[in-house]
């Protein structure tokens, strides 16, 4: 559509469609809550329009402009007639009729019974009853399903997936028996199981367990001691021995259980709606990144603005590569390394032929990469003979529709060439909808579970192990810029409406989940707080409001300064490590006391002595 067109010049007495049918939606609402809203109803649209905002702005984001007026106010009074409804069900005793109690409880019990509360394993994946109630609102608006029924079936499809896994372990015991100085040992097995939790899908994260099993020290079960016949003392002293087994779960943020939920029958949702109900659940307070999750800005850390050295896990000469093709495809660098590790070693096997047929540097089935509209491919496991002429001519692979790509522009693609093979995986993934959800496009190249689990684990494990330098900072004897984003808070005084309130002693850095952040300067980890839950709040005071955090003594030009690395998703150094400058220290995220992903940034004059004691402003120090 021209730019210059007009529909108000066009159709200057027509109302658009939109706000019709956005009119008749609002009176219809209206209508309904009416009946059952009141003062309670009228004190929650209150409380709804402090954030509305926010949520107006997530609903409307990639709409094109111009965009009526009309429509906009439209939207925004359904959404706060929605919201309004929503913070009906709150826990303000206040704000409740005897219906809406009883509605609220029925609920809340639902939430409980998504998992099993009395394993404590389960508990922090409980479905939180705010999202089904937020997920009521939209249900409603296009069902006349019973308020109960609406809130159990959308419970029931938002439920947690568990999976259990039984390990094997075993206690030894050794029976020391002595009799006049002589004595034997007796040693009994005693085999046991355990159910351990390995994996868990979740509505707004997966979570994969790394089960750990390790020998206890020997423990005394005690000892005994008689006299036989002969008048001769026996001693027995028992020792036992057993396996430790645990599983240790590490959570990404992933939203492919409630993308996949909500859009199924019944419920139907488009993008739109699962955004309105992101919307709705946000401003009951709610933590919910769906949006940024669909635009890939959680999960992946989006790129790194700077130069990247690979741990010793892969290869350097590598690394160019990889990084063309994020660059291309947008593919992350540490995702392709870690397919190229799993299926060939890095180009290690030989011959690089699976006895299925997948061949090359990525194990590329030659029908994916020509083309599944090539003769011979409908019907086959993808394993066709296909001549080289037409497998390596881009003209071939595009008139069969093939995923094969000519990466470094010799006219050939060739999935025995390294540069064809990693920028043709990296175009498969993205096709498949690596950027919007990198698990389903992992499970779409080798179709299993446990495939998706190791290549992120893979993945994860090579981010973590490279060194990051931020943008052309070389290294030197002063500090470097610590990691890629904005600065979103300076140091100084915060002013809230006007007002001085709280002073923020450090600089914040914003960015996606996971981005690196590296050590600004050589030094010394001298303090490191772990175990915060992955996402805080702005009560949340884990690990004194730092949430997972580091502290690194830095010597720079023969000063010493102590400085904190704060609301890591997880720090990557251990206590008493020495750090390189621009080497990786933790991940980006919002643990502790946090609106936001960002890192907070402190910088201390000498040894840290107390919060706001001897704090420096970073800027003076650190090129932001």
């Amino acid at each position: 559509m021209p730019n210059n067109y007009n529909e108000e010049e066009q159709q200057p007495k027509k109302e658009s469609l939109v706000k019709k049918k956005g009119k008749k939606l609002l009176r219809d609402k209206a209508l309904k809550l009416g009946k059952k809203a009141g003062k309670a109803a009228a004190k929650a649209a209150a409380h709804a329009l402090l954030g509305v905002g926010k949520a107006l702005l997530g609903l409307l984001a990639g709409v094109g402009a111009p965009v009526l007026i009309g429509v906009a106010i439209v939207v925004l009074l359904i959404l706060v007639i929605f919201i309004a409804t929503s913070l009906l069900f709150s826990n303000d005793p206040d704000s409740l009729d005897a219906d809406g109690k009883e509605l609220r409880k029925y609920i809340t019990e639902l939430a409980d019974a998504s998992v099993d509360m009395s394993k404590l394993e389960e508990v922090p994946y409980r479905l939180p009853e705010d999202l089904i109630i937020a997920a009521m609102q939209i249900y409603d608006s296009d069902s006349t399903v019973e308020t109960k029924n609406a809130a159990k079936e959308l419970a029931e499809a938002l439920r947690p997936i568990f999976t259990y896994e039984v390990r094997k372990g075993e206690t030894v015991s050794i029976t020391t028996t002595c009799v006049a100085d002589k004595c034997s040992d007796v040693t009994t097995t005693q085999e046991y199981s355990v159910n351990m939790l390995t994996r868990v899908e979740a509505w707004d994260r997966i979570g994969v367990a790394e089960v750990v099993s390790q020998k206890t020290e020997w423990e005394s079960a005690g000892t005994s001691s008689s006299v036989n016949d002969k008048g001769e003392t026996i001693t027995s002293t028992t020792k036992t021995q057993s396996d430790f087994i645990y599983a240790s779960l590490d959570d990404t943020i992933d939203y492919t259980l409630y993308e996949r939920a909500l859009s199924a029958e019944p419920f139907d949702y488009g993008v739109e709606s699962k955004k309105a109900v992101e919307a709705i659940y946000q401003i009951a307070d709610g933590l919910i990144m769906y949006t940024e999750w669909l635009n890939g800005d959680t999960l992946t850390g989006g790129g790194f603005d700077g130069t990247i050295t690979p741990g010793s896990g892969v290869p350097l000469e590598y690394m160019p590569i990889y990084l063309a093709a994020e660059k291309k495809y947008g593919v992350d660098w540490y995702y392709l390394a870690a397919f190229h590790f799993v299926e060939t070693a890095f180009s290690t096997i030989s011959p690089m032929l699976s006895s299925v047929g997948a061949e090359g540097h990525m194990q590329f089935m030659p029908c994916t990469f020509v083309g599944w509209g090539y003769p011979g491919c409908k019907g086959s496991n993808g394993g066709t003979y296909i001549p080289d002429t037409v497998k390596h001519s881009p003209a071939m692979i595009k008139k069969y529709g093939g995923q094969g790509v000519d990466g470094d522009g010799d006219g050939k693609a060739d999935p025995f060439n390294l540069t064809d093979a990693i920028f043709s995986a990296a175009n498969l993934l993205k096709i498949n909808g690596f950027l919007d959800n990198p698990n389903g496009a992992i499970f779409k190249y080798n179709h299993a579970d446990w495939y998706v689990d190791k290549i992120n684990k893979k993945a994860k494990e090579f981010k973590e192990g490279a060194t990051y330098m931020p943008g052309d900072v070389t290294p030197s004897g002063g500090f470097i810029r610590p990691a890629a984003g904005r600065v979103s808070s300076k140091f100084g005084p915060r002013y809230i409406n006007g007002k001085e309130g709280t002073f923020h002693y450090g600089t914040d850095i914003a960015n996606s989940f996971d981005t690196p952040v590296v050590a600004m300067a050589s030094g010394q980890v001298v303090k490191v707080k772990t175990g915060c839950p992955r996402i805080g709040g702005v009560r949340d005071k884990c690990g004194g409001g730092w949430g997972n955090h580091v502290m690194i003594r830095h010597t720079v030009q023969g000063k010493v300064y102590d400085a904190v690395y704060a609301h890591f998703t997880k720090p990557t150094v251990a206590l008493g490590q020495n750090v390189q400058q621009g080497q990786l220290v933790g991940l980006m995220g919002m643990s502790g006391t946090v609106t936001g992903e960002h890192t907070h940034i402190e910088l201390y004059n000498g040894p840290f002595k107390k919060y706001g004691v001897n704090n420096l402003n970073p800027q003076n120090y650190i090129p932001f």
